[in-house]
């Protein structure tokens, strides 16, 4: 609710669990619309490349009533996957090896240039939406690995309005059409890497982390503006010191 006057006001989003049948807190995705790995692996499976699951059962993936041929056709569900096309052994394995990916490596830490870039991420206020740090629950119900971990994902997990022009007009759960979950940065500098280019935004415009902060408007448009205001060294100090995330 912006307590402290800084024009941050972030929220959590809420969602419909499929899984549990009830409102839940939303965590995954650029609206924060999946509430869980599960939901949005078996989401991912049904609604990406038409394979159904037990949350998704239909063989016919998303054709409607009025689609009578499509849902004759010919699917991959089979009894020895619980009559699905990805049945619960294998979402469970799915789910289990996402779960359990590892967090990349940071690179040049040390680097005078990332730690320059490092107080400017903090004194403009980044932080305020990408929180650096957290402390995973110590009683949480999940593998004893996960839980009272120092981790460094650079993101609130909220939902923040970027203002109009990364405005899609979608709304998700409780987001509005201009809210978007404040992107985690951890890894962000491997992308050229691992996916052969630097797009980034929910559907790939800005080309660069520049670019990513020039986008960002509403609730981060003074932040984007300082950046514009810094001199070029700075600036390339603050964007080596994302990079190297």
């Amino acid at each position: 609710d912006d307590a402290d006057g800084n024009g941050i006001s972030g929220r959590p989003n809420r969602v419909w669990s499929a899984e549990f049948e009830q409102v839940t807190l939303g965590r995954f995705g650029h609206k924060a619309g999946a509430p869980s790995v599960n939901e949005q692996s078996q989401g991912a499976f049904a609604g990406d490349i038409g394979i159904s699951t037990p949350l998704n059962p239909h063989g016919w993936g998303e054709c409607t009533e009025a689609q009578a041929e499509c849902r004759q056709a010919p699917d991959g569900n089979s009894p020895q996957y619980d009559d699905r096309e990805a049945g619960r052994e294998v979402m469970d394995l799915v789910v289990f090896y996402a779960k359990n990916l590892a967090v990349p490596a940071r690179r040049d830490a040390d680097d005078p240039q990332v730690l320059a870039g490092k107080r400017l991420f903090n004194g403009l206020g980044c932080s305020g939406c990408h929180v650096p740090s957290y402390t995973t629950r110590a009683d949480a119900d999940v593998a004893a690995e996960q839980r009272g971990q120092r981790i460094w994902p650079y993101t609130d997990l909220l939902l923040h309005d970027m203002g109009e022009g990364l405005a899609d007009r979608r709304p998700e759960g409780v987001a509005t059409g201009t809210e978007w979950r404040t992107a985690p940065l951890w890894g962000i500098g491997l992308t050229p890497v691992v996916n052969g280019h630097d797009f980034y935004l929910h559907d790939g415009r800005a080309r660069g982390v520049l670019e990513a902060i020039l986008w960002h408007g509403g609730e981060a448009q003074a932040q984007r503006d300082a950046v514009v205001q810094l001199p070029k060294a700075d600036r390339e100090a603050l964007i080596k010191f994302v990079e190297s995330l």
